[in-house]
């Protein structure tokens, strides 16, 4: 798997357009790899947002295919995506 650097601004959009692989560097530095989404399409019903809190600045939050639940990846971290 090779790893290309992007912004939160482009995870955002991606995960916005469907699923991906993506990677972000863990506060430890070791580097965490996420398969996830924010398209409602691919997200199951009963885990869709309820609320109408917006979405804080600091993070990128997303659905993890593989737990089945929501997650966050701090701005602060360096993110990346699969090719």
């Amino acid at each position: 798997m090779t790893l290309k650097p992007i912004t939160h601004d482009e995870l955002r959009q991606k995960l916005n357009e469907g699923t991906i692989q993506f990677a972000f560097k863990k506060l430890n530095g070791d580097l965490r790899t996420a398969v996830g989404t924010t398209c409602l399409e691919n997200i199951p019903l009963q885990n869709h947002p309820t609320g109408s809190r917006a979405s804080s600045a600091s993070v990128v939050r997303y659905f993890d295919i593989s737990t089945n639940w929501w997650r966050s990846v701090s701005i602060d971290r360096e993110v990346f995506i699969a090719e």
